[in-house]
């Protein structure tokens, strides 16, 4: 489908590519939308979502975040904390003069999502959250944490270590793009196999991916060729470090967090926001968004069945849908 080129704009000392669609906030009554990716991923795969949501007259803005696509990726991992990441969304909305505005996240721009209401809290009408939940700040270090329960070799773990799983990657980005971008086996999903998921997957992903038989992988692919060579075309001009940045700062953010969410304190949002799961998600399960009713007063969740981790473009129809009426019922 037809994507438009993107604004170069100067925030948080950086420059970001930011697509728009939609009428200018001047010319509707709905507030304006902005959508945040994950990994290793685009603005463009919300292509879907703000092609609907322009149709039903929101001024929708997606980037690509900072460390993809056309936008900077600056040297270091201290660029990339939530601190940072955080930032450049308030970049936007002043860049734009939107004031505040709703948020949609995914996967990294999901957990870029729920930190707004503490680092950013006053650019926000309200929040959507795709397959990754909002969880209040955890006891332990994340990384310690995952390397308890999954092992060292847990793909965020290895991550850990500048420089090697990056090369792993940045060898073949098409075979990379090919490994990361699948979904759940279409008829594992008509056949219930959705109920059969392990608590503790497999997350050796760097391990899986270096399998010389791709038929050895996971799951399937699913996008066309013009879609993959979108993605694979961007990570062969910008590379995986700054995408895998992100992760080397896990730990970081947490000491950050608890400034916000000091030990023995309930975490409150009190936006308006919407949870969107998928049983088919290995990595981020449903179940971790249970309780999440716990710490959001105004809240709402969509359970989707037959859909692994890439919702927003595997069932982009039942998204459209789930957002519209979300906003719809929120801001009229």
């Amino acid at each position: 489908m037809d994507f438009p080129a993107p604004d170069m704009i100067s925030v948080n000392g950086i420059t970001l590519g930011v697509y728009r669609m939609g009428p200018e906030l001047s010319e509707t009554d709905k507030p304006p939308v902005i959508f945040m990716h994950g990994f290793p991923e685009l603005a463009y795969s919300w292509r879907y979502q703000m092609a609907a949501l322009a149709d039903a007259g929101y001024a929708v803005f997606a980037p690509d975040m900072r460390g993809y696509g056309v936008s900077d990726k600056p040297d270091g991992v201290p660029a990339y904390t939530m601190g940072e990441l955080t930032k450049d969304m308030a970049g936007i909305v002043a860049h734009y003069d939107l004031g505040k505005a709703v948020f949609i996240g995914h996967d990294w721009g999901a957990l870029v999502l729920w930190s707004l209401p503490f680092y950013q809290p006053d650019i926000i009408l309200g929040l959507a959250g795709l397959n990754v939940a909002f969880t209040p700040n955890y006891t332990m270090d994340p990384i310690e944490m995952f390397r308890r329960s999954y092992g060292d070799d847990m793909y965020m773990v290895r991550f850990q270590e500048e420089g090697v799983c990056d090369a792993i990657l940045d060898a073949d980005p098409a075979k990379s793009i090919r490994f990361f971008l699948r979904r759940a086996n279409k008829a594992a999903s008509k056949t219930g196999e959705a109920k059969k998921l392990p608590r503790r997957p497999n997350l050796d992903l760097v391990r899986m991916f270096e399998m010389v038989d791709e038929s050895a992988w996971f799951g399937e692919n699913w996008l066309c060729d013009e879609d993959m060579k979108v993605y694979s075309d961007a990570f062969a001009a910008g590379g995986f470090t700054g995408p895998i940045n992100w992760y080397r700062n896990f730990t970081s953010n947490w000491e950050k967090m608890k400034e916000y969410q000091p030990a023995g304190t309930m975490p409150s949002i009190d936006v308006p926001s919407l949870m969107i799961t998928a049983d088919m998600d290995a990595a981020c399960p449903a179940r971790l968004a249970d309780g999440m009713e716990n710490y959001i007063k105004n809240y709402r969740r969509l359970d989707l069945k037959g859909i692994s981790h890439w919702s927003q473009q595997e069932a982009y129809e039942d998204i459209n849908e789930a957002l519209l009426s979300w906003l719809g019922d929120n801001w009229g």
